[in-house]
């Protein structure tokens, strides 16, 4: 794989970057767009952006990378001695590779604003990131100044045109708050996804890091809200790269831009209490995967998660704006019995340890109901299972 100097295009609103990449015969530009006004603070002189946000692709082609210009010497040795083998580690199926540049940066010319950056998605993850880091800030010079929000894959990695569509509606959705909080949000589009055409899952945080390094003139700092807690955190083969946040972000660190995780110390019910103390949360919470303009569907597996939680903390009333409660009623019931008793979901194990702390119940037979739902291998012709399939007939599964 080659990738080529860059190329800045300027367009009436937008500004956009790209680089010619050449691999298996191919040659596309990768690109990424910005606001217009962002050009002064644009990453032209290294290609650590497009080497982040490839990186992956190469390694399941099993192609090495030549950078046909300067790139982080920083970058450059926490990749090649550690980020490539611990990814080899979590997606087993990926090659090894080298990484060949033709100049290093070390940083010491580099002019940077030093602002503060956080991806902004309205989700739970990003919301509490907002709450330490704006709201309850303890050190003033990590103090988050500007938000991005990204369409590089989490709306959608397979179809660009349905992908698009869906992160303007849900820009238009978020960007009230923040408007409301006084911070800048920065809209960045990419075809990052067209190239790859790999799960968006397990190539996340590369794929949204590679936005941000084409700002290293600007950012100094950039949270990454992260999803498992410190203690569900290990390096194995897993379908979410977050598994791995705590240990892997910072070595998509430059010499001017720290990538920091965010939010591993806190569980899932943890976060959500700290959402419902930032101001307007509960108008522009935004956590579903499964809708087609934008809103919380109050049905996927997400936004159910974040309902029950909201319901054993007591809040659930005090986001009835962004949630139709009257749909997760009739759903409820349906999502406990097959998700209560699944022991590999760590964030169900979260909101049962904290609903047994605060003396919060659930009915016997929905314990009952999900047991066997989580046991429908058991013997044809025994009592379990005719109890199971009366249950099933009654709507229990």
């Amino acid at each position: 794989m080659i990738i080529n100097p860059v190329e800045v295009i300027e367009f009436d609103d937008v500004i956009k970057i790209q680089s010619l990449v050449e691999y298996s015969g191919k040659r596309k530009n990768l690109w990424y767009s910005f606001p217009k006004k962002f050009r002064p603070y644009l990453t032209t002189d290294k290609l650590d952006g497009f080497l982040v946000g490839l990186l992956l692709l190469a390694m399941k082609l099993g192609e090495d990378i030549r950078v046909e210009g300067a790139i982080s010497e920083k970058l450059h040795f926490n990749l090649t001695h550690s980020y490539i083998n611990i990814m080899k580690i979590v997606m087993p199926n990926l090659k090894k590779i080298k990484i060949k540049v033709q100049d290093f940066d070390n940083g010491k010319n580099a002019k940077c604003e030093g602002a503060v950056v956080t991806g902004f998605s309205a989700g739970v993850d990003s919301f509490c990131t907002v709450y330490d880091h704006c709201i309850n800030v303890s050190s003033p010079s990590y103090k988050i100044t500007h938000f991005v929000f990204n369409n590089v894959g989490s709306h959608g990695e397979w179809d660009s045109e349905k992908a698009r569509k869906l992160f303007n509606l849900r820009h238009n959705l978020i960007k009230g708050y923040p408007e409301n909080s006084g911070i800048e949000l920065i809209k960045i589009d990419s075809n990052l996804s067209d190239i790859l055409q790999m799960n968006f899952q397990q190539t996340h945080v590369p794929r949204n890091v590679s936005a941000v390094l084409l700002l290293q003139k600007l950012f100094s700092k950039y949270y990454y809200a992260s999803t498992y807690q410190y203690k569900d955190c290990v390096v194995k083969p897993y379908q979410d790269i977050a598994i791995i946040d705590p240990l892997c972000l910072h070595l998509l660190s430059t010499e001017t831009l720290e990538c920091i995780s965010s939010g591993c110390e806190y569980s899932r019910v943890e976060k959500t209490r700290k959402v419902a103390k930032v101001p307007f949360a509960n108008r522009w919470l935004n956590v579903c995967v499964n809708s087609v303009d934008g809103t919380n569907c109050s049905a996927c597996l997400k936004c159910c998660r974040t309902l029950l939680t909201l319901e054993v903390l007591g809040l659930l009333e005090n986001f009835s704006y962004v949630f139709n409660l009257k749909k997760w009623q009739k759903v409820r019931n349906s999502y406990l019995r097959r998700h209560l008793a699944d022991k590999n979901d760590p964030f169900i194990k979260e909101i049962l340890e904290y609903a047994k702390n605060v003396g919060y119940s659930f009915k016997p037979w929905t314990v009952v109901a999900s047991k066997l739902f989580q046991c429908r291998s058991v013997v044809p012709g025994t009592p379990l299972l005719n109890l199971h399939e009366k249950l099933r007939a009654q709507d229990f599964f």
